[in-house]
């Protein structure tokens, strides 16, 4: 229920050729570089720089609920805010997890990779989708309407792609879109609109840290689609 299927944008250099591959990476679309030397070129980086997340490449709004009780034009006024957010969250994992790879770098530092971020889907979460939510639970069980009323939930879709400094080429692309999980207890994300989106990037941030970090026969588990409380 966590995860669906997610087209990347021409923000991609590799886009066509993204593919899943659940034995290394929790994402839904990955892409390698398969050239000796720019591996080795990553595997000897010792920095690595979050640039300026870009929303350009966001696609028009879906999901009716969003559309009459948040807008097109709001969520559009608020996506600087949240592109500056996920470059902030991207920064704070990087920087202070347990076994750091790297250092986090700045446009001095001309040796370090560069990770480029593009937001690819938003759509906020409302009020009134938890209120037909919460009534179909009530005249059926509890997660149906998780299960059967994706589109009732917020959404983000982000990609990305690792590049090597000195010869300008990906290292690393991928693409991935998230669906608010299922709750099961103190659902407090789902009451902000941007709760889920901001659920969803700390544990992408988290993710592509640990898939940079370890080594290429290690598997980095995705998210489970069902939690406690997601705050």
């Amino acid at each position: 229920m966590a995860a669906i299927e997610v087209k990347p944008s021409t923000f991609l250099t590799h886009a066509a050729d993204l593919k899943e591959n659940r034995k290394r990476s929790p994402f839904l679309g990955n892409w390698w570089n398969p050239d000796p030397k720019i591996v080795t070129a990553a595997e000897q980086a010792k920095k690595i720089r979050i640039a300026p997340v870009l929303y350009s490449y966001v696609r028009p709004m879906e999901g009716i609920f969003a559309k009459v009780e948040y807008g097109a034009k709001h969520r559009d006024h608020n996506l600087p805010e949240l592109a500056k957010y996920t470059r902030k969250k991207f920064t704070e994992v990087f920087r202070n997890a347990k076994k750091p790879r790297y250092a986090i770098g700045n446009a001095a530092d001309k040796d370090a990779l560069i990770l480029e971020l593009s937001l690819l889907e938003w759509v906020p979460n409302t009020y009134s989708s938890i209120l037909v939510r919460e009534v179909v639970d009530m005249v059926t069980f509890d997660g149906v309407a998780a299960a059967t009323m994706k589109g009732s939930r917020g959404s983000i879709a982000i990609e990305g792609r690792l590049i090597d400094p000195k010869s300008k080429q990906s290292i690393f692309e991928f693409a991935d879109k998230e669906f608010g999980k299922t709750v099961l207890i103190l659902p407090i994300q789902e009451f902000f609109p941007k709760g889920q989106a901001h659920f969803a990037i700390g544990e992408w941030a988290k993710q592509l840290e640990e898939l940079l970090r370890t080594k290429a026969g290690v598997k980095v588990k995705d998210s489970f689609p069902v939690v406690l409380w997601n705050f």
